[in-house]
């Protein structure tokens, strides 16, 4: 394994101020967005904007708030990249989107990293896009890199269906104790 700045195999894409777009009819990448395609819920706007901006589908997007990455599904293909977003494009074959998406958000090493790099006030920290650049990821071999891209997707997928399964059980727990109570009240 040897070690390499980020810049060496991506570029970074900042998304736009939609409040300064001009812009009819364009549907723009939020928050929501972001975590329905990090917990990969899979359930589409077409607009004729700059390409650079708008998303397609199997993009790797960062969110500068949370510090995490996904990749962008079916149902957000199309919308438009916000400030608060950044597009990932791999300049080469040698850096798998899955394993980056897997280093991004759960290398132990890359973590410490990001937690050197954020800047701000109060309850938002962001990672400037510029110290992004200066990450050091390790390489491995790409086949390496797609098992354990894979791997690391379908622990998310596993994840995602084990809080669907909590949600369902506290809800149907929750409507027994909740009858429960209702049926034992004293008159």
């Amino acid at each position: 394994m040897s070690k390499h700045f980020l810049r060496d195999y991506v570029t970074f894409v900042s998304g736009i101020n939609p409040t300064r777009a001009k812009m009819e009819n364009s549907v723009f990448y939020d928050q929501n967005d972001f975590m329905n395609d990090y917990y990969l819920d899979r359930e589409s706007v077409i607009n004729n904007y700059d390409k650079s901006f708008k998303l397609e589908e199997g993009d790797v997007v960062i969110s500068l708030a949370l510090q995490q990455a996904a990749i962008v599904s079916k149902g957000n293909h199309g919308k438009i990249l916000t400030l608060n977003f950044i597009k990932i494009v791999f300049e080469n074959d040698l850096l798998d989107k899955y394993y980056f998406v897997y280093l991004f958000n759960s290398y132990l090493d890359i973590k410490r990293q990001k937690e050197r790099m954020l800047q701000g006030t109060g309850a938002v920290y962001k990672i400037p896009v510029k110290s992004l650049n200066d990450l050091e990821i390790p390489i491995i071999s790409i086949e390496e890199q797609k098992k354990i891209g894979e791997a690391y997707f379908k622990m998310l997928y596993l994840h995602s269906c084990l809080n669907k399964y909590k949600d369902l059980t506290e809800k149907c727990v929750g409507s027994v104790l909740e009858e429960s109570i209702k049926g034992g009240k004293q008159k």
